[in-house]
């Protein structure tokens, strides 16, 4: 298992359950009473999970009250945009969001708007995947009533300027929502420093289950309801409570914020051995994005190697080595594969995102582990530039 570990450089898409975190779940099967429950052991279900919630919002700096326990990001993001943009059913409303967004962001806007009778503004990006402030603040009109814009992008690790993007919709008393699922565990989160209204997040992308996420929503606003019932998740989503994967994603909360810091500095120093040896291997290498570590998240790598098919690298990396990388966004179907809309709304061109690979390192990521890497794909270069047809 550890060998697969060391050659799993797919991060981004999910992670693998932290030994601690497992270690948990499988006591807090134990803990099998329902919360709602009157007796002894509902009791001490309903005491776990208000303690996981506890731990769960010290992570992104806000009250539990202001926590909702959803089944993931794309959960968590089709509630906020339709639990908010639910009472302007009917009334023309305009949202702005980006083209780089996620599916579930993406999608829903264009489905909600569709039935709600809105409309969407996407804002374009420059050749790093940033958004302006200046970009948001020209899209506003006097209809407006929500902002989304992802905190860091899933293919790219582009980190947006989010607090000077919420500040701006702050100063037009507009709803700002962030899709924070690929920062939450990365990246200190504090949501009144960011001054987000709303914040979307997904426990299995930092060592937690699969099937549990959840949003912040600022105490002055309020959700429609997700799921009518029995009046869990402060009346907005009912069902009976998962314990089980809640007390999981508290302590992969809490390993988020014990090791947060030292991963920062490690990753930090992988990225940079890696764009030294990569640029070596292929000196027609090509960052998709910045390797600004301000405005960049330290563990992705998004690179194109003119003339080598991402698919075939990935697919050789994996079959001769053992290594997982990406080709691009994880979250959608296998069925019908689609050029990356996030690189072409970069600018790249077709010959560009095929021959784009993304590398996401993590907590079980070690030096050896990137040199293995970089002697793979050394391997594999060779192979590739050596069937290449002679100029």
């Amino acid at each position: 298992m550890e060998t697969v570990i060391g050659r799993y450089f797919d991060y981004n898409s999910t992670t693998p359950i932290h030994p601690l975190v497992r270690e948990v779940m499988t006591e807090a099967l134990e803990t099998f009473g329902n919360p709602s429950s009157v007796h002894r052991i509902g009791k001490d279900a309903k005491v776990a999970q208000h303690l996981a919630r506890e731990q769960i919002a010290g992570l992104l700096k806000c009250e539990p009250s202001e926590l909702y326990i959803t089944s993931g990001g794309s959960e968590s993001n089709n509630w906020i945009i339709k639990g908010y943009l639910s009472r302007w059913t009917g009334a023309h409303f305009h949202v702005i969001s980006s083209v780089i967004e996620h599916p579930s962001i993406r999608e829903t806007l264009r489905h909600w708007c569709r039935f709600a009778g809105g409309e969407v503004t996407f804002v374009p990006v420059d050749e790093n995947g940033s958004i302006s402030s200046e970009m948001v603040m020209n899209a506003i009109r006097p209809d407006t009533k929500m902002i989304s814009i992802m905190l860091a992008n899933n293919e790219t690790g582009m980190i947006q300027p989010i607090q000077e993007i919420a500040a701006v919709a702050r100063s037009r008393g507009i709803f700002f929502h962030t899709d924070a699922v690929q920062a939450v565990g990365k990246i200190p989160i504090h949501v009144q420093e960011l001054g987000v209204d709303a914040l979307s997040f997904s426990i299995h992308k930092l060592y937690g289950p699969k099937g549990v996420g959840g949003v912040y929503v600022n105490k002055a606003y309020l959700l429609e309801p997700l799921i009518h019932g029995g009046g869990q998740e402060q009346g907005l989503r009912s069902g009976t409570e998962n314990v089980v994967s809640l007390l999981g994603a508290a302590e992969a909360c809490r390993v988020a914020q014990v090791e947060m810091e030292n991963l920062y500095g490690r990753m930090t120093s992988y990225k940079q051995l890696l764009v030294d040896q990569l640029s070596v291997l292929a000196p027609n290498l090509r960052i998709n994005g910045t390797l600004d570590s301000v405005c960049t998240l330290a563990n992705t790598l998004n690179f194109a190697i003119p003339g080598i098919r991402g698919e075939a690298l990935a697919a050789y990396l994996d079959q001769c080595f053992g290594i997982a990388v990406s080709v691009g966004s994880a979250c959608s179907s296998n069925h019908e594969k689609k050029l990356s809309y996030v690189l072409q709304e970069m600018g790249r061109d077709e010959d560009e995102i095929r021959s784009s690979v993304r590398i996401s390192m993590g907590l079980f990521t070690s030096k050896s582990d990137i040199h293995y890497f970089l002697q793979s794909m050394e391997r594999s270069l060779a192979h590739f530039f050596q069937c290449m047809p002679s100029k």
